[in-house]
């Protein structure tokens, strides 16, 4: 793990002609109580946005969730101009059931600009709810 972290930080060191670049490393735990298989295996990516019109969004690490849902993603971006850092965001993938709806479903959630060293951890992430349930 250790090593993981020096990678990452050698890397933010070289090619700043682009830009700040900034690493993040992010973990937590996905949950489907109906079906609690269907959190292992999940896709999870970590993009940068970015919101020009032909510039899609940068893929900074992928990684899928192990036997208890649990994942850690990893990885480094870097926006144009000397004050623009990365605006990263989690991209899961998932099959868990809801009451509406029992295909396949996205989740975006956004990543506070907390940088390696530091850890992110989103802690439980409840795969069968929408934003429009009630708490």
């Amino acid at each position: 793990m250790s090593s993981l972290f020096l990678i990452l930080a050698f890397l933010n060191l070289i090619d700043t002609s682009k830009g700040r670049t900034e690493c993040f490393l992010v973990t937590g735990r996905l949950r489907c109580p109906t079906e609690q298989r269907k959190a292992i295996g999940v896709k999870i990516d970590l993009l940068d946005d970015d919101p020009l019109p032909l510039e899609s969004d940068d893929l900074m690490g992928r990684t899928w969730s192990i036997y208890n849902g649990s994942f850690a993603v990893s990885g480094c971006g870097s926006d144009f101009g000397p004050f623009n850092t990365p605006d990263a965001y989690i991209r899961i993938e998932h099959s868990c059931p809801h009451r509406h709806n029992g295909g396949s479903r996205v989740i975006e959630l956004d990543v506070l600009p907390i940088y390696l060293p530091r850890v992110i951890n989103l802690g439980s992430i409840y795969l069968d709810r929408y934003l429009d349930d009630a708490p």
